[in-house]
This record gives structure tokens, C-alpha cells and sequence, in this order.
């Protein structure tokens, strides 16, 4: 083989070494970032699921009235 054939299959694999190490780190980066946001998405659903919760027990005891003893709180008319 020639000399500069060599120095440029040698070149042409530490430009695709390079390439490679740039695509590695990418990829991990990216199932970082996608694993941070998974996370995310688990905890908005617990937070929803408990603001439906809170919603539903809301409603229920807004359908059940007041309790013996405890007077009902009405709006002022301008509301």
C-alpha cells in the first residue's frame, strides 16, 4: 500500500471514531433527557389523579348539604 493511502484510511477512521464517540455521548444524552421526562409524566398523573380525587370528594359533599349544625354560606347577589 502507499504511504498516503495509509494516512488517509487512518484519518478516514479517527473521523469516523470521532463521529461515533459524537453520536454515543448524543444518544445518551437523549435517554437522559427522556428519561427525566418520564419521570415527569409520572408524577403529573399522580397529581391529576388526585385533583380528580379532590374534585369527586368536593362534588360529594357539595351534593350532600350541610351537615346538622352547620349553616349553609350563601353568595352575595353580585356574585
Amino acid at each position: 500500500m502507499n504511504p498516503v493511502d495509509d494516512d488517509q484510511t487512518a484519518a478516514d477512521i479517527a473521523k469516523l471514531q470521532a463521529e461515533l464517540a459524537f453520536q454515543n455521548d448524543s444518544v445518551q444524552r437523549l435517554n437522559d433527557a427522556l428519561a427525566t421526562q418520564q419521570q415527569d409524566i409520572l408524577l403529573l398523573q399522580r397529581q391529576v389523579t388526585l385533583l380528580g380525587e379532590q374534585l369527586r370528594a368536593l362534588r360529594e359533599n357539595e351534593n350532600d348539604g350541610p351537615s346538622s349544625g352547620e349553616s349553609v354560606v350563601e353568595k352575595p347577589p353580585h356574585y
